[in-house]
């Protein structure tokens, strides 16, 4: 049974999201469209591909016998590059156990060469509080800001331990949305995408993000 929890999402536009909760479904999953050879982590125990082991498919959802942990501190991201043009509508995050779960989940759009310093100095897209929960949460983005996206970069400041846990653990990152097939690129157009938004570097918070257990 799903069900809609009140959290708080950090957005600099002063806006309040009132999403209607989406219906679980791997129907519009986006993990068709993910380029995996080419997801990388960085602060990842086992090098840069270990960010490919929490991109699984939505039967793999539950899987707990992989995962991405970061290796010298609890800071760590994870970049995430598409073969087609992204309209995102939501991010599934599972993670844990409780200590290891991140405080927060900083997510970029278009900025591939994004490092740490860049990561916590600069105003991210959208920003989510994590819930201190094992099971996968579904977050909804601000459909507005993530239209036409090429590559999505996550970034997880700490986790929620106070210092007593070392490390960061994701398993799965879920995606939903549409897509459309990028130029020179194979594939079948079957929305139509919206105008691309301009970045924005303005500063402010809101809260009144939905997020829910799912995929």
């Amino acid at each position: 049974m799903s069900c809609s929890h009140d959290a708080h999402d950090h957005d600099h536009d002063h806006n309040h999201s009132h999403d209607v909760p989406l219906d679980v479904s791997p129907l519009d999953s986006l993990y068709g469209q993910i380029d995996l050879p080419n997801v990388t982590a960085l602060n990842a125990e086992g090098g840069g591909e270990s960010g490919q082991k929490v991109i699984k498919s939505w039967d793999m959802r539950d899987d707990e016998t992989s995962w991405c942990e970061s290796e010298v501190d609890d800071e760590m991201i994870i970049k995430i590059p598409f073969t087609a043009s992204i309209s995102l509508r939501s991010i599934t995050l599972k993670a844990g156990p409780s200590g290891k779960v991140p405080t927060s989940m900083k997510l970029f759009r278009d900025n591939s060469g994004l490092d740490f310093s860049d990561a916590s100095s600069s105003t991210p897209t959208q920003e989510f509080d994590v819930v201190d929960i094992k099971d996968g949460v579904e977050y909804q983005v601000k459909a507005a800001k993530f239209n036409g996206l090429t590559s999505l970069t996550l970034y997880f400041p700490g986790n929620n331990s106070d210092g007593d846990e070392e490390t960061t653990r994701i398993y799965y990152i879920g995606l939903r949305g549409t897509y459309q097939a990028l130029p020179n690129r194979p594939g079948v157009i079957i929305y139509e995408s919206s105008a691309r938004p301009t970045d924005h570097k303005t500063e402010g918070v809101s809260s009144g993000q939905t997020f829910r257990p799912g995929y």
